[in-house]
């Protein structure tokens, strides 16, 4: 029986989970003979090419090899790979990941404390027409190493939308990364050397405190306001520590959902021009505020400002595309290390955002994205005073600061025994200490058995 071409992905999947599974149960083993294409497709009732394509696929995983003139075989060290390779994708990996280990992805019900949106509120849909569009002329993009800037026509687009929120650039400043994570690696290696002091929003994102203490660099924690950073304290740790680079988000920050306010991006400016700060404006949550929040780099003419965005919060974050924007020297050195840790990243992927940007539904998607955070963010915070459990008032975005009263350590292990996954305040702090306070995921947290856990505490 031949397959209609829509169907054969599904036929090949099928066939090949079920001869994982034989594997996994010990009814293949290693060093076994499988049956001829022919065999198997008259066994299962499939075309000879779709059977094929059933043994292309498990060579490719390393599950079964391919013999010259003999046949197929289950590979010798498939066993290596066993029911806990095959059963089970793991966790995906985010700020709690060291948390995230000690859980059983079986059983984490309530994803309370993870670092992004749900794959339902993203843009797929705007994925798949990109993809479909770039197939079309799949050797134009992918047979080649792409610039270390980036590909030019989407930096080109990002200086056009970057200008119309009050940041004149140019796509010279511009260089595309894999990630935000990626522009964040370059700043901190370009700007950094190991032993000084670097200041960081206190709490701040939990991977910026990771990747600065691997490169041997010590962060220091500069207090958050409802209204951004405390600029005194800005001002006197500046002083005191001589750092030479402050990172901060402006825009919904992680992990207390605040954002900077004009008049504290201007004090914070002003101290930057007195001790000679670089800033980093980490502003991967910018697209989420449906009122457009005064940026360090839009004041600074990003003079001082190394401004970095993403597409991670609002398309997909298996896309990894992310950028920087600088003055035109400083864009210079940073993809001039770019080139020299990773050669380029990825055109395929910048050229896929690039037909998201440019296909005219984008913007409402953000519309749709940010009404079902916002009511979202409303249930909880409600239900949350209502549970007599403070809240950081002034917030936005997909983060939730609450203060929990009990020994942290306590609250995540009985939330353990019931699958929930929190994030306890101790991992975005500097000094790594308990605070009280907890990060809640709007889109997660809104959970019946999360606020049963709330109210027995």
């Amino acid at each position: 029986m031949s397959a209609k071409p829509a169907d054969i992905p599904s036929r090949v999947e099928a066939l090949a989970t079920d001869l994982r599974g034989r594997m996994v149960a010990g009814k293949l083993s290693p060093g076994d003979r499988l049956p001829s294409v022919r065999t198997l497709a008259r066994s299962k009732s499939v075309s000879a090419f779709t059977a094929a394509r059933v043994y292309e696929l498990l060579v490719a995983e390393g599950l079964i090899e391919a013999r010259r003139g003999s046949g197929y075989y289950v590979a010798r060290d498939a066993d290596v790979f066993g029911a806990r390779g095959l059963a089970a994708s793991e966790p995906a990996v985010d700020s709690l990941w060291e948390l995230r280990r000690d859980y059983d992805s079986r059983v984490l019900r309530v994803d309370a404390g993870c670092g992004w949106l749900p794959p339902e509120w993203l843009f797929g849909e705007g994925v798949r027409a990109a993809l479909t569009q770039v197939a079309r002329r799949p050797a134009a993009y992918a047979s080649r190493y792409g610039s270390a800037y980036g590909l030019r026509a989407l930096r080109h687009h990002l200086a056009r939308q970057l200008t119309l929120r009050g940041m004149e650039c140019s796509e010279e400043q511009i260089v595309l990364t894999h990630g935000a994570s990626q522009a964040l690696e370059l700043t901190i290696g370009a700007l950094t050397r190991p032993g000084e002091p670097v200041l960081v929003d206190d709490p701040g994102y939990p991977y910026i405190l990771s990747m600065l203490r691997a490169r041997g660099v010590c962060p220091v924690g500069v207090p958050r306001t409802a209204g951004g950073p405390d600029p005194d304290a800005l001002d006197a740790m500046a002083a005191r520590t001589r750092a030479r680079l402050f990172f901060t988000n402006t825009t919904y920050q992680n992990p207390t959902g605040t954002s900077t306010s004009p008049q504290t991006a201007h004090a914070v400016l002003r101290v930057a021009e007195k001790h000679g700060l670089t800033l980093c404006e980490d502003e991967i949550f910018a697209e989420l505020s449906p009122d457009p929040v005064t940026s360090l780099a839009s004041l600074d003419r990003l003079e001082r400002v190394i401004y970095i965005g993403s597409f991670s919060k609002t398309i997909a974050p298996g896309l990894r595309v992310g950028y920087l924007v600088t003055r035109p020297e400083r864009a210079r050195q940073l993809a001039a290390l770019k080139n020299m840790t990773s050669l380029s990243s990825s055109e395929l992927m910048e050229h896929i955002v690039l037909a998201i940007l440019t296909a005219g539904r984008h913007r409402t998607h953000l519309e749709r994205l940010r009404r079902r955070i916002a009511e979202a963010r409303a249930r909880l915070t409600r239900r949350f005073r209502e549970a007599g459990i403070e809240v950081t008032p002034h917030g936005g975005g997909m983060f939730l600061w609450a203060k929990l009263g009990g020994d942290p350590a306590t609250l995540l292990q009985r939330a353990k025994a019931l699958g929930i996954l929190l994030a306890p305040g101790e991992i975005f702090h500097p000094d790594g200490q308990p605070s009280g306070h907890w990060r809640f995921n709007v889109a997660y947290a809104d959970d019946e058995r999360l606020y049963a856990f709330l109210r027995d505490l």
